[in-house]
């Protein structure tokens, strides 16, 4: 990730970006060594704290979080990934709320942080917002600029009753934000509700909040008006986050 991250629409709504990443199978022996120009880290963010889980002290909670319906999410993505996960003996875990959000440098720090605990030989990185586990080497993708703010978020299909779909996110609540949902999604229109999301999460990261009806451009010759309702709760199990909630029959679509 770039040095400095700015979120040029940020808007402060009194909600704090919260992060968690478990390091896992890192050497418990070694000291983790974190470099300002090699890992691009100048600090740890306020609220956020590093800690080590060791399988003889936290077998149950690492046990949990690697299992039920999450470790099934993850043995589909992953299975070798998965067992190696699940062998770790000791974890890395950096995680909080973070306290200063008005750039982006939060993130980076963050995940500079990460990198330094993978070069100590660990096996993967489970994103507990994003619903991933991630290898090293998929690592380099959030690590190396440029910056994707779609990296750090899961987009995810899942089908209705009417044939239509659902599409809702993971991982907003890595950028102080809330997820999307968008329901009744035609299969035909698959690609136009994945450009919607693509803006939504790109705004979203860069600060903005969709407080009323929005405008969007989700392509050189279309736009979109969106009316999305702030609903939900932090225990919602859909998201684990506050949501946007979206008709595709309220999507109004125009030619710009």
């Amino acid at each position: 990730m770039e040095k400095q991250l700015a979120r040029p629409y940020y808007q402060d709504t009194g909600r704090r970006p919260y992060l968690y990443y478990a390091v896992i199978g890192i050497d418990g022996e070694a000291e983790l060594e974190i470099s300002r120009s090699r890992h691009r880290v100048d600090e740890v963010p306020a609220g956020l704290v590093i800690k080590a889980f060791r399988r003889s002290e936290h077998a149950a909670e690492m046990d949990q979080l690697l299992g039920g319906a999450l470790g099934r999410v993850l043995e589909n993505q992953d299975r070798a990934l998965y067992e190696k996960a699940k062998a770790g003996e000791t974890w890395l875990i950096l995680q909080g709320e973070v306290q200063k959000d008005d750039t982006l440098d939060y993130l980076r720090n963050a995940v500079g942080i990460v990198q330094a605990a993978l070069d100590m030989g660990a096996d993967a990185v489970l994103d507990l917002h994003a619903l991933r586990l991630i290898s090293p080497q998929g690592w380099k993708t959030f690590f190396d600029p440029p910056f994707s703010p779609w990296e750090h978020v899961t987009f995810l299909w899942s089908p209705m009753e009417d044939g239509s779909f659902w599409l809702h996110t993971r991982g907003m609540l890595k950028f102080g934000r809330p997820d999307i949902g968008l329901e009744g999604v035609p299969q035909s229109e698959q690609s136009r509700a994945m450009d919607i999301f693509k803006q939504m999460v790109f705004y979203g990261a860069q600060g903005a909040a969709f407080t009323r009806n929005t405008r969007l451009h989700i392509s050189e010759h279309t736009a979109c008006m969106l009316h999305p309702e702030l609903t939900g709760e932090m225990d919602d199990p859909d998201y684990n986050n506050e949501h946007y909630q979206m008709t595709w029959a309220d999507c109004k679509f125009e030619d710009v």
